[in-house]
């Protein structure tokens, strides 16, 4: 898949075009890409997706100490590339962007520089200053820029449309089996082992310390997850906890991410891991005292392998 910074560089293939931040690529997403790859079959046009970056919130300073990202910028690029999708558009967000109405941005972006023939819109896709939400208005602006249009109904998770919060929300609340489902992959954080206080060593489990390296990537909700890390080239098993570990830390503010890595004993400080959620085994509790506390890491421990099995055998 090819990845442009600047649409002023394209000179390729007409192209058929789906636009927005595809946060998570979950299986709405997908839906309408796969529907991409329909029309330009069809059509004989080049798929091709337009993203924005840095997010819109970040730039219009909208709310955005609460971003939350289920994919970062990289991750995202690799799911999309997976989809068959042959050009990526990442595609400088600024405050000039910002003030170009629907018709504008159809105009002057879509049409004058990537040569889109065909937009593929979502059920509920809106964009502009204006923020269009009207398929009928978009319909009208196809007929008059001479271009065709289509739109993809949303997908269903019982009877929740399946977006982007939808999945936030579902990650936040520790439910990651059901977010991993309308994902269509495991939730995973890339980070880098950091130090720590070392307890677990004492306690016999010892933990690496996660810390992500993006900073607004979503971290699940406090508990005791089955988890799969890859580190050093290797895969393995993990019981992992989000959490402020209430039992042995004082300062009940510090969120932590910490995995104890199974059947494992390697140095990895400094090194960068992958952490893929599988499922909560629990929520994060404080016990009575150290002796209590181990004897819940090893009933979490014979439960997250039976979990497991299926995946390190």
């Amino acid at each position: 898949m090819k990845v442009y910074s600047n649409p002023e560089s394209y000179s390729g293939a007409d192209t058929v075009v789906t636009l927005g931040m595809f946060d998570g690529v979950h299986a709405g997403h997908k839906k309408l890409l796969s529907h991409v790859m329909d029309v330009s079959k069809e059509k004989s046009l080049t798929p091709t997706v337009l993203t924005f970056w840095p997010h819109p919130r970040m730039v219009l300073k909208k709310n955005e100490d609460s971003l939350q990202f289920i994919t970062t910028l990289d991750e995202k690029t690799v799911i999309i590339s997976q989809q068959g999708i042959e050009q990526l558009f990442l595609l400088p967000f600024n405050k000039e962007l910002a003030s170009k109405t629907a018709e504008e941005f159809i105009v002057e972006i879509l049409i004058k520089k990537i040569k889109m023939k065909h937009l593929v819109v979502g059920y509920n896709h809106r964009f502009g200053r204006d923020r269009v939400h009207d398929y009928t208005v978009y319909q009208q602006l196809a007929k008059k820029y001479n271009f065709t249009i289509s739109r993809v109904d949303a997908v269903y998770e019982g009877d929740v449309a399946v977006s982007s919060t939808a999945v936030r929300n579902l990650l936040n609340e520790g439910r990651v089996l059901e977010a991993n489902r309308i994902l269509g992959y495991d939730y995973s954080i890339f980070g880098t082992v950091t130090g720590g206080k070392k307890l677990g060593r004492k306690l016999g489990y010892p933990t690496a310390n996660i810390k992500p390296n993006e900073h607004y990537k979503l971290i699940p909700g406090k508990g005791v997850y089955a988890c799969l890390v890859n580190v050093i080239g290797k895969q393995y098993g993990g019981m992992l906890n989000v959490g402020v570990r209430p039992t042995i830390n004082s300062n009940e503010f510090e969120l932590t991410i910490e995995v104890h890595i199974l059947d494992f004993n390697q140095d990895i400080y400094s090194e960068e891991v992958t952490v893929s959620f599988i499922e909560k085994v629990r929520e994060e509790q404080k016990f009575d005292g150290l002796e209590a506390l181990v004897q819940q890491l090893k009933n979490d421990e014979l439960n997250i392998r039976k979990l497991l099995r299926d995946y390190i055998g």
